[in-house]
């Protein structure tokens, strides 16, 4: 027996369908929601994009700092992993004249709001990083500005221009004293000048004289007064004597080299010498000459007087000569 409730439930499809109305309007319903949606992907899609050529940013700005670790000019250095291709793929392109100093990249469609410039600079003295961007007129993309630059994604210029004068004085001031003890290595005599972190500028005077460095005129010439009087002072390291010395200005009296620093006191260590070498000569002749009179040696003191050796022993008057056993009338 024929199930008449299906089939009527199926002619009745048939023989009514979908009104023009209702395929309209699901027609309507259909794009309404297309066109939410399909920008909402399309917008992730591309933050998504953002944020891997942010990681691929963060992988460059590693690899410059490598490179300046290893002494590198950073102003003619790339990034070793940079290829133009993948950046494009992403929606980017690197800035013309980019190098690990200050390396750029910015969107490849000028009209995608989304899309904002971004880079990184590096200090070439110091090894300091700093992000900076210039963000989109899109909220969204000035949110993922932020992320990458902080206060620095701005459209304002002083801020980054004040980063970029640090590092030029950065770079300036390692010129200016490479400069300068380049020069001091040639062991000069004379004026030049160093940094002025007062003023950041390669202004500030000193003097050198071969290894000494001053900071006024007035002890520049101590130092170079001193040393060449000491240089000229080494040429009587063994000197005996009084001496005028032109470079030092002044009258020396050497002992063996050294300055007595008067004349009473060298002449007192030379009267020492004599007194040493008579005793000396004395106690020789008293072990090797025969018994009798004899003259003191020509000395100060007691070593200058008359003497007499009886069996190898020293008389020092006539009275005792006259009772030892060496004497005969």
């Amino acid at each position: 027996m024929r199930d008449l409730s299906i089939e009527f439930e199926a002619n009745y499809l048939i023989e009514n369908g979908f009104s023009l109305v209702e395929i309209v309007i699901v027609i309507a319903i259909l794009s309404t929601l297309s066109a939410i949606s399909i920008p909402n992907v399309l917008k992730t899609i591309n933050s998504n994009r953002i944020d891997e050529a942010k990681i691929l940013m963060d992988s460059y700005a590693a690899e410059c700092l490598k490179e300046f670790r290893l002494g590198k000019d950073l102003s003619n250095t790339s990034p070793i992993t940079f290829t133009e291709k993948k950046i494009n793929t992403l929606g980017f392109k690197k800035s013309s004249n980019s190098k690990c100093n200050n390396f750029s990249i910015e969107p490849l469609n000028i009209d995608d709001n989304l899309y904002f410039q971004m880079d990184f600079r590096i200090g070439s003295e110091s090894g300091t990083i700093v992000k900076t961007a210039t963000p989109s007129a899109n909220p969204t993309g000035s949110n993922s500005c932020e992320l990458w630059a902080g206060d620095l994604c701005t459209t304002t210029n002083s801020l980054k221009t004040n980063w970029d004068n640090i590092f030029l004085i950065e770079k300036n001031k390692a010129k200016c004293e490479a400069d300068f003890f380049s020069w001091r290595n040639t062991q000069p005599s004379g004026e030049n000048n160093r940094w002025d972190d007062s003023s950041n500028s390669c202004t500030k005077k000193v003097w050198v004289h071969k290894t000494y460095i001053a900071d006024s005129e007035s002890k520049y010439q101590d130092i170079k007064t001193s040393e060449e009087c000491a240089t000229a002072k080494n040429v009587y390291s063994t000197y005996t004597g009084e001496k005028f010395i032109p470079e030092c200005s002044k009258t020396f009296y050497f002992y063996s080299g050294i300055d007595m620093g008067s004349k009473n006191l060298m002449q007192g260590k030379l009267i020492e010498d004599n007194e040493i070498a008579c005793k000396v000569n004395r106690e020789n002749k008293r072990q090797s000459s025969s018994n009798g009179k004899y003259e003191g040696e020509q000395s100060s003191g007691s070593c200058g007087d008359t003497y007499w050796i009886c069996n190898q022993k020293i008389l020092t008057s006539l009275d005792q000569w006259k009772e030892s056993a060496c004497y005969s009338p």
